[in-house]
């Protein structure tokens, strides 16, 4: 299973829609990502491209094909949070957090799980 794989915007919202089932249909991420007005050659697209860089395989199960994720939303979601992490705030992740604190993107739950989290993590170390 490849572990670091660069996933697009428009193949992660594909993703997305994999992940939610063991395995997907054609059908099944199309209506999916319906609200992206994507056409189905585009979304067609998507999927070789993302097969080709060893994010997803697809196999032909009668009498449609389906398409299973080569890896798991953790392991992307981490990568993803390491390239933002390193590309936008150059490593420093209490400016990740000021970032998300000052620009209103935490509701007060949101914040609460924030704090628990810091503090199991210094618990931790």
């Amino acid at each position: 299973m490849k572990q670091h794989v660069s996933l697009s915007d428009s193949e992660w919202i594909i993703m997305q829609e994999i992940w939610k089932r063991e395995t997907s249909t054609f059908r099944e991420i199309c209506d999916g990502v319906a609200a992206q007005n994507w056409s189905k050659p585009a979304v067609a697209a998507f999927l070789k491209r993302m097969e080709a860089k060893g994010a997803i395989a697809s196999e032909e199960a009668k009498p449609v094909k389906r398409y299973r994720a080569l890896i798991r939303r953790e392991t992307a979601v981490r990568q993803e949070t390491k390239d933002i992490l390193g590309r936008v705030y150059g490593g420093d992740v209490a400016l990740l957090a000021q970032s998300l604190v000052r620009s209103e993107a935490l509701n007060d739950k949101e914040m609460d799980e924030l704090i628990a989290l810091l503090q199991k993590g210094r618990e931790k170390s």
